[in-house]
């Protein structure tokens, strides 16, 4: 969503945001967002309760180049 100062993305229903200066920048950053959830999600976040459903889209993640992460979320 565009706002006065960039871009944020957002994904719905998960705990994950992002912005930039450019459109571009904030999908750059939303992928570093999505590398992080992953990571965090293997380390210490499965067996949350409000996370442990979120498997599917950690191995969407970490299945994917940066560049299929970025076309995921811009198509």
């Amino acid at each position: 969503m565009a706002e006065n100062a960039g871009w944020s993305v957002l994904i719905p229903g998960q705990p994950l945001a992002a912005d930039g200066g450019t459109f571009e920048e904030a999908i750059d950053e939303m992928v570093l967002a999505l590398r992080d959830y992953a990571e965090a999600w293997i380390d210490r976040l499965r067996t949350a309760p409000n996370h442990e459903q979120n498997w599917g889209l950690v191995q969407l993640i970490t299945l994917s180049s940066d560049d299929q992460l970025a076309s995921w979320l811009t198509a």
